[in-house]
């Protein structure tokens, strides 16, 4: 394990400006990268880079030191890009090796190292990067396999917490309000203010439902044509006439700077009465100080969510979030065991079969010596017997020091599978000698 690692900036340890140098060019592509890879000296390599973080998996040889990682990733990445882009400062970099890279990426990829923590865009980003490596092919190794345990426990913190399921930010708790809404009900949308929360929510409804009728009251019947200008499924129409004239609408999104409420209780209920009896009238109130009067609360059938409402919401499930948290690190110890135990299991294939080899050389040498003097009267099928009766001793004799291996690989570092194949090869050759 001490063969991958990661360098790597984030918002955690430098500013923007080093974040956008330390990343590549956009057109940058798997040519690119392969070539980066080759260069750096390193035989497998993930580029990840988000708008919060740019950092370089990599699987190297064992005896490559950090300096000389950096020293050669440094100067790769200079000259590929002709100085385009950078690493900062050593100050403002990490560089992790084996198990504490294995943690990071999980952490990463699980959304735990997240300026938002459980966001869910950053699992779909590592995604990517390691299907670009594999474009490149830069990845089939130790370091694809360790990719694979950071997706599997990323699903599982998403199947077996709460981590994801709580927005955190208003923008995502106005939208899962808005898509829960919109699902069940076929009215228009009457939005309320033509500024820059107006455009967003009218943004979101059309990622929801590019169809659906929405309507755009303003007081300046300018800037509402404006702001639909464009969408052949939105009208603009005065403010004054929402309130004169109620239009039928099955959420009403409120985003004004007027300083008294638009909406009073008999005009929400005249909003209301335009639909279906059993479907209720949403209505989810931006402005500060309120657009909406909050006495339509009392009205049947109508929910009025007001923007300190969704705060306090956010701050609750920010809390939710983050005493979740000890049971997510918990799963990323578990997983760190997992892909500890299938690397040892991959170290050990070769070993297996180096052993095998040996002990069946060795079996085969005592039973041919033995069947050529002491046993030489033996049959054909009796000599048959004991040589399969061999084979499966040998079988059996090799679990012994492959389970010992295994716990001193385990308990110690997975060296000593190295070392006991250098000592196997030299019984090999002493045994070839002595031939």
């Amino acid at each position: 394990m001490e063969r991958i690692g990661v360098v790597g900036v984030s918002y955690r340890t430098t500013k923007v400006d080093s974040l956008a140098a330390a990343a590549l060019p956009p057109e940058t592509g798997a040519s690119e990268l392969g070539e980066l890879a080759r260069l750096a000296g390193f035989s497998e390599m993930v580029y990840l880079a988000t708008c919060n973080r740019v950092e370089f998996y990599f699987r190297a040889q064992a005896g490559n030191h950090d300096e000389s990682i950096l020293f050669h990733l440094r100067r790769t990445i200079a000259d590929l890009t002709g100085g385009t882009s950078q690493l900062p400062c050593e100050d403002e970099l990490y560089l992790l090796r084996g198990m504490d890279a294995a943690r990071h990426l999980f952490r990463v990829t699980a959304a735990l190292d997240s300026m938002m923590v459980g966001e869910a865009q950053i699992a779909g980003q590592v995604k990517k990067a390691h299907e670009t490596a594999h474009e490149a092919g830069i990845l089939g190794g130790l370091l694809d396999q360790t990719f694979h345990e950071s997706f599997h426990l990323a699903k599982r913190i998403r199947n077996e917490t709460e981590l994801t399921l709580r927005p955190v930010s208003l923008v995502t708790l106005v939208q899962r309000k808005m898509e829960s809404h919109l699902a069940a009900s076929s009215a228009a949308v009457l939005i309320l203010g033509a500024g820059e929360m107006a455009g967003q929510c009218l943004r979101m409804v059309r990622s929801i439902d590019a169809g659906r009728h929405v309507l755009v009251g303003n007081r300046t019947p300018e800037r509402a044509a404006e702001l639909v200008h464009g969408d052949p499924m939105a009208w603009s129409l005065p403010l004054d006439s929402v309130a004169l004239e109620p239009p039928v609408a099955g959420l009403v999104l409120a985003a004004t700077s007027a300083e008294e409420p638009i909406l009073d209780p008999g005009q929400v209920e005249a909003i209301r009465r335009g639909l279906p009896a059993d479907e209720p009238l949403l209505i989810v109130d931006l402005a500060l100080p309120p657009n909406v009067d909050p006495g339509a609360r009392s009205l049947d059938g109508v929910e009025l969510v007001g923007i300190e409402e969704m705060r306090e919401e956010a701050e609750a499930n920010r809390e939710r979030r983050l005493a979740e948290m000890e049971r997510c690190e918990e799963l990323v110890d578990h997983q760190l065991v997992i892909l500890r135990r299938r690397v040892l299991d991959r170290s050990l294939s070769p070993v297996a079969r180096n052993l095998h080899s040996s002990f069946d050389d060795l079996a085969r040498r005592a039973v041919e010596q033995t069947m050529n003097h002491d046993l030489a009267h033996l049959p054909p099928e009796d000599r048959e017997t004991v040589e399969r009766m061999t084979r499966t001793l040998v079988k059996r004799l090799v679990q012994v020091p492959l389970r010992g291996l295994k716990g001193a690989a385990w308990e110690h570092s997975a060296s000593v599978l190295d070392s006991f194949l250098r000592g196997l090869d030299g019984v090999k050759a002493g045994h070839g000698e002595a031939s």
